[in-house]
């Protein structure tokens, strides 16, 4: 079991904690499975509102990241793809935390799949937690809506509506605080469904909980993981391209450069990052510096195609090394999940020892898998005995003996 400090100094654990190839490696299939089916939902929402595939190609590239003025069958199709998207996230998140706690207890070796079969066992809470806080909030936005129409009678409504004002402020405050506690559910739900298996009443009670008991350490925790987390994928990102970069120079030793650098250039024309527009410019300029020093400033700008060496070959070769291009980018990313999640386990498992002086590492795991009928083998039946008939003794006639006289 690992020694924990029980404070800020165990978050900084996440950046090694994160760096397994177990972790790595779910996060990297979650990532793929959630950004197929929001690509081509997106895709799908974008050319029933009569967008063009040209059009939506030259702006996105694989993955449209904010929508147009649409007509609401579009926005239907793309909020099921962010749907997708966010549930297959919180799966990974709990298999990544789960692989974590059992780490934290001792087990350096817990499978994949036992990991997985856990998620689909207990991972719907993870959803359905959060989902019932937003129906619970949609229902008192909907009672509002319909107290409002009371409004409408004349005297009497205005009347109501001033008796009414305080507890519709008190109401709005209330679902003020479920919108937080929804937040909190998404962000640090995984872990709590990773490490204590809960159901989602359990899983709502420990949201609360958190924001309730330690709010600032949970908030000053989590600033903490998400600098580690970005730091964790800056450098990585930094070894990959140079990584590029090294096999682009080793290749050139024997291959003509001029057919090199045509595959190279035409792959990098299939990857473009995009940077949503609600982000604040100081982000963005982050981002478009930090891909310049990297010399991967073409994933944000990417070049003009150009007419493929060798002609279809270098065609297919430019494809194929496009896709690895995302393959790779979705490397760095699964890492940075991989902290993220491995750091949010970390700091349940402070929260929970802070607030319930509770040590999740020394709890027992119960044992989930299903126990099937098995008949106990067949006992030989017992011979009864059968009672021992009691014989009488023979009464021997004594010989008479002859006597003389």
């Amino acid at each position: 079991m690992t020694n924990l400090h029980f404070n800020f100094k165990d978050v900084f654990r996440a950046a090694r904690l994160g760096f397994s190839a177990k972790k790595i490696w779910v996060t990297f299939i979650g990532f793929i499975c959630a950004f197929i089916g929001y690509g081509i939902l997106s895709y799908l929402a974008y050319l029933v509102a009569g967008i063009e595939i040209g059009e939506i190609w030259d702006t996105f590239r694989l993955f449209p990241m904010y929508p147009f003025e649409w007509p609401w069958f579009s926005w239907l199709i793309y909020i099921v793809g962010v749907l997708w998207w966010i549930c297959i996230t919180l799966f990974t998140g709990v298999a990544v935390s789960k692989i974590t706690y059992e780490q934290l207890k001792g087990d350096d070796f817990y499978e994949i799949k036992e990991a997985i079969k856990f998620t689909m066992r207990c991972g719907k809470s993870t959803i359905l937690a959060p989902l019932v806080l937003i129906l619970f909030m949609i229902t008192l936005i909907l009672m509002g809506v319909v107290l409002a129409l009371i409004t409408w009678i004349p005297y009497l409504g205005q009347l109501f509506f001033a008796v009414m004002a305080i507890p519709a402020f008190a109401v709005s405050m209330f679902i003020l605080y479920l919108i937080i506690v929804t937040f909190v559910c998404f962000i640090i739900g995984p872990s709590i469904v990773g490490t204590t298996g809960n159901d989602t009443f359990d899983t709502l009670f420990e949201s609360f909980s958190v924001i309730n008991d330690q709010p600032w350490r949970f908030i000053t925790y989590e600033i903490i993981l998400k600098v580690i987390m970005l730091i964790g994928m800056g450098i990585l990102g930094f070894f990959a391209a140079k990584a590029i970069f090294l096999c682009h120079d080793v290749l050139a030793i024997v291959v003509p450069l001029e057919k090199l650098d045509n595959i190279f250039m035409n792959a990098a024309y299939y990857v473009k990052v995009i940077i949503p527009p609600m982000y604040p410019e100081g982000i963005q300029n982050m981002v478009v510096e930090y891909l310049d020093s990297i010399g991967m400033i073409n994933l944000v700008f990417p070049m003009d195609y150009m007419p493929a060496y060798e002609s279809w070959a270098g065609a297919i070769s430019s494809f194929i090394l496009g896709i690895i291009y995302y393959l790779i980018i979705l490397f760095v990313m699964a890492y940075g999940g991989a902290i993220y999640w491995a750091g949010n386990t970390l700091i349940f498992t402070v929260l929970v020892k802070k607030k319930d002086d509770k040590n999740l590492l020394e709890i027992k795991e119960e044992k989930f898998d299903e126990i099937h009928d098995v008949k106990p083998p067949e006992q030989p039946e017992e011979k009864k005995e059968e009672p021992v008939k009691e014989t009488k003794p023979k009464r021997t006639r004594k010989k008479k003996e002859a006597g003389n006289g």
